[in-house]
């Protein structure tokens, strides 16, 4: 299963107030909220259109000084930007017009934010929530990331809930930082592949093309759930034992050099922490890899077998045949002089249509576990390759297995018709395929010829 990190980063252009969180002496967040208002509560009109009228002033440093109080009010400095825009001073009215635009974007303005575990200790594999308390404490309505249907639920869910976690997951994943103590070692996201399931790639799609958030009314709060934070198709995986913390950490991405420096707009919570009392096995990959493929002699046979690197469950198709939705296997000889190579295909049984497989096949493996593939008697494949004009005299040879399976849901939802809804098909393949098939081609370690010697 691929990661499509790539849908993770949302390219959100947004401009917040100055930040009303403070950090104590030792650079740690204190212990109050997130939250972006701070200026809007001291600035009557007469200010206001005092610093609307500085953003046509000939100096810079008095523009950039009023551009930064007019974010830091939001909302409340809009009617009389709104006039400016229309006006008739030229620099005046761009300038406004810009913050206006701004001001379309602004996020947290005037809300307090928090986060909580939903427990306070899990163990690496047990599914763990992220709750996201958001109040609005102004008297204005403010722009928060997560869609509308998230801040006010429609009275019947639309959405699968992997749709749900992956869309809630990407509104705010871009401003979490997730980290390991004591080492502060950051832990990155990790998506499984979208492109599984229609519901989940239509949240992404949505998210990509709408405007950005929902709208917060004055007084409002709201707790929005990420479900399955640490175990979910979009997950931070907590892989270790240890204490694990996470904030929102949000910084815009000024083009302005000055107001990059000086950290405008920065909103950080105080940290949720999460304890994982028991780590994954060491077969379990920190990496984000997968699979992995080896290749052994036990005995007198050969032995193909696939561990589950992943830090979810996956299906392995062991139907072997030629095509989907057969898997393809096959015994790899090469010979490192001539550079000849010859293959003996896994055929398993008939393997003649769709209704030859067997579900039995697609075993379930944990993390961290293995599954035979495929095995051979080294007679056996020495008869084959002999029979196929492959050169087994010398030691310049070796043998490698190979795996592959692409039948997915992508590859059901190709057939058309012949597939999902059919009472015809196969009973496997009238309903979407199991998201945790594994979809891959791998080629395992190398056995040099004379390891397979009587």
């Amino acid at each position: 299963m691929n990661r499509l990190t790539a849908y993770m980063t949302m390219p959100f252009l947004v401009a917040l107030a100055p930040p009303a969180f403070l950090f104590a002496e030792d650079g740690q967040p204190s212990a109050s909220p997130g939250r972006a208002e701070t200026a809007a509560d001291l600035s009557g009109d007469s200010e206001i259109a005092s610093l609307v009228g500085l953003l046509g002033s000939p100096l810079y440093e008095e523009r950039l000084a009023a551009t930064r109080k007019l974010i830091a009010l939001g909302p409340r400095a809009r009617p009389q930007l709104e006039a400016a825009a229309a006006g008739d001073d030229f620099e005046t009215a761009l300038r406004a017009k810009d913050l206006l635009v701004t001001l379309d974007r602004l996020l947290f303005a005037g809300v307090d934010v928090s986060l909580a575990f939903s427990k306070s200790s899990a163990s690496w594999e047990q599914p763990v929530d992220l709750l996201i308390t958001m109040t609005n404490r102004s008297a204005y309505p403010a722009r928060v990331p997560f869609e509308q249907s998230v801040i006010d639920p429609p009275a019947v869910p639309g959405a699968s809930p992997d749709a749900e976690q992956v869309g809630r997951m990407l509104d705010i994943a871009d401003w979490l930082k997730v980290r390991r103590e004591p080492d502060g070692r950051e832990i990155d996201l990790r998506v499984d592949d979208i492109a599984v399931d229609e519901e989940v790639v239509a949240a992404v799609q949505r998210r990509l093309n709408a405007k950005l958030g929902g709208i917060l009314k004055a007084g409002q709060q709201v707790t929005v759930t990420i479900p399955a934070f640490n175990r979910g198709w979009s997950r931070y995986p907590m892989l270790d034992e240890g204490s694990y913390r996470v904030v929102l950490d949000y910084q815009p991405a000024w083009d302005d050099e000055v107001l990059l420096a000086g950290r405008a707009g920065r909103v950080v919570t105080s940290p949720a922490s999460l304890a994982i009392t028991r780590s994954a096995p060491a077969t379990v990959s920190r990496g984000g890899v997968v699979s992995s493929l080896s290749l052994v002699r036990r005995g007198e046979e050969l032995v193909a077998s696939l561990t589950n690197s992943s830090d979810q469950t996956l299906l392995v198709n062991k139907n072997f045949g030629i095509g989907p939705p057969f898997a393809d296997g096959r015994w790899v000889y090469h010979h490192r002089l001539d550079e000849s190579s010859h293959e003996v295909r896994m055929l398993g049984r008939a393997a003649a249509s769709w209704g030859d497989i067997d579900p039995g096949l697609l075993p379930a493996i944990s993390p961290g576990d293995s599954v035979v593939l495929a095995s051979i008697a080294i007679g056996d494949l020495q008869k084959k390759l002999h029979e196929a004009g492959a050169d087994l005299g010398g030691p310049a040879w070796t043998i490698r297995f190979r795996y592959g399976n692409l039948t997915d849901r992508a590859w059901q939802v190709r057939q058309g018709a012949a597939m999902l809804g059919n009472p015809n098909a196969p009973a496997l393949f009238r309903n979407p395929l199991p998201r945790n098939l594994l979809t891959t081609h791998q080629t395992s370690n190398e056995l040099p010829g004379s390891t397979l010697a009587p």
